[in-house]
């Protein structure tokens, strides 16, 4: 048994290997080369764990319990287990799956809109939402934004239909309920904390989003009932808008950002030199206009790719793709690779968050910006109200993409157009803009095409930060500049990999299981 398990482990890492490369790859050049290796390699994983035979034997060893006492190699059979369950599918099928992820993956790579006669990268477009204060040049660029929907809609919808194919295969009624369980999270559990979680807020979200749009509508001169979606911060309001008493943009533009970022982390006793000097930071032609880290081998190539631009969006986010980073990293190498990673992407989610949202943190600012305490501490208090605006948006929004899926996989054939702006006007309290019938928005969502079933993790990602948080503050007085926050990082979150169930890890690290009550008292 022992023998089969490192077998196939020294296959899928071959797979993954080759496979995070070509991804690379494939981001950082556009090229049809790039994208078309990258499939297909997408396609050689695909077909690997489509084969029902390892499936059917790691399953019966999983359940049967056959590692005994060994809660490794059980851990290593789960693992297995869950892999394979994923990926039964047929072979006509994953052709069909790949071609499609392939012509998604060039249409959201390349697309530039053009909005009166120029080219929009996602930068300058969020820079016209983020300074322009003429509605109809917001307007222009949001919808030039969203003019990839109608050009990838059908093959989203495609998609939909062969994921749920599989899914109905291995007896789950759709895709969203299947992919949830065989990344162990409960669909009813999560749907249900979300549902839970959407009442608590909503008082607070209404309140906070009324003061907001009394700014907004003294800045733009519209009454606040015609306020539209452009008058927000970016293209889906998933980030709040400047306002309050601190212009963070204005602190950080002037700064060099990975200079901040090393400052960071040497802070925390965490050295990414080497994960920066093989990363790819900057925006260009044909680049993937997203974030994200990838670690190509489990071996230690941890790499980023980020589009730096200086201002507060661009801080938070290398930081947060730093946060995955150094997860990636401290993982011991001596754990066996296959559970050399973490127990699940929100646990890394968490890390990237905790870390991105230093850039609100008064501390960040006095010791790593070198501002004064006075000037910290005054930053401080707008960064608090920043932060529990930012969150409690961003919550509703993670609410709309979750409910959107949910409806997607129950019936790829329904009116989704129409489905996704109720979601947008319950949960986020938009107005629909004239014209918007029959046009495609959920679509221009990236996420909803090639990250499917993923959106629910930034928001649990974000509750396990904060009980991270709650203990480092109570055990090493913080987090800024505190080497014993990098040692609990290393010694209680890291350290584990993905030896435990995400839980079991989260109660590892601080003395409970994930307590949705740490948002709910932080921001509700």
């Amino acid at each position: 048994m022992r023998d089969t398990v490192e077998t196939t482990t020294a296959q899928i890492k071959q797979l993954t290997s080759a496979l995070y490369a070509a991804g690379w790859d494939a981001a950082t050049t556009g090229t049809q080369e790039a994208l078309g290796a990258a499939a297909q390699a997408r396609g050689e994983m695909m077909r690997y764990f489509a084969n029902p035979e390892p499936y059917a034997q790691f399953k019966g060893w999983d359940e049967d319990g056959v590692a005994g006492d060994d809660a490794e190699l059980g851990r290593m059979l789960r693992v297995l287990h869950l892999s394979f369950a994923q990926g039964q599918r047929d072979p006509a099928t994953i052709d069909e799956m790949t071609e499609l992820a392939r012509a998604l993956d060039d249409a959201y790579t390349n697309f530039r809109p053009e909005v009166d006669g120029e080219r929009l990268t996602a930068n300058a477009i969020v820079g016209v939402l983020r300074r322009e204060d003429d509605s109809e040049k917001r307007r222009a660029a949001w919808e030039g934004s969203k003019l990839i929907g109608p050009r990838v809609a059908d093959q989203i919808r495609r998609l939909a239909e062969l994921r749920n194919q599989a899914a109905h295969g291995m007896g789950y009624p759709n895709y969203h309920r299947m992919s949830l369980t065989f990344n162990e999270l409960d669909p009813d559990w999560l749907y249900a904390l979300l549902d839970d979680l959407a009442a608590k807020i909503e008082e607070p979200f209404r309140a906070a989003k009324a003061e907001m749009d009394a700014v907004l509508s003294e800045r733009f001169n519209v009454p606040v009932d015609e306020l539209m979606p452009w008058h927000y911060a970016e293209p889906f309001f998933q980030q709040a808008p400047m306002v309050g008493a601190v212009d963070y943009n204005a602190l950080i533009e002037g700064r060099d950002l990975v200079d901040l970022a090393l400052k960071t982390y040497d802070g925390l006793g965490m050295d990414i030199h080497d994960i920066l000097a093989r990363s790819d930071l900057y925006e260009r032609e044909g680049k993937d206009q997203h974030a994200f880290c990838t670690h190509i081998d489990r071996e230690g190539d941890v790499r980023i790719l980020c589009n730096l631009q200086p201002t507060l969006r661009w801080i938070e986010t290398l930081l947060h793709e730093l946060g995955h980073a150094v997860y990636d990293k401290y993982i011991p190498k001596d754990l066996p690779w296959l559970l050399r990673t973490f127990p699940h992407i929100l646990s890394t989610e968490s890390m990237a968050m905790l870390m991105g949202a230093l850039t609100l943190d008064p501390e960040w600012y006095e010791r790593v910006m070198g501002m004064s305490s006075a000037e910290a501490e005054q930053i401080g208090t707008a960064g608090a109200l920043r932060f529990r605006l930012e969150e409690l948006i961003f919550a509703r929004w993670v609410m709309v993409v979750v409910n959107f899926e949910r409806l997607l996989y129950e019936d790829p054939a329904r009116d989704l157009d129409t489905a996704w702006w109720d979601l947008v006007q319950k949960y986020q309290l938009l107005n629909k803009p004239p014209q918007r019938d029959n046009m495609p928005d959920w679509a221009t969502k990236y996420h909803i095409a090639l990250a499917p079933a993923y959106y629910q993790n930034y928001l649990l990602g974000r509750m396990m930060s904060l009980q991270w948080r709650g203990w480092l503050d109570q055990h090493a007085g913080g987090i800024v500049g505190r080497v014993a926050a990098g040692d609990f990082f290393r010694e209680r979150v890291f350290e584990v990999g993905n030896t435990l169930h995400w839980n079991a890890a989260v109660e590892v690290a601080t003395g409970e299981r994930l307590n949705p009550d740490y948002f709910v008292e932080r921001f509700a």
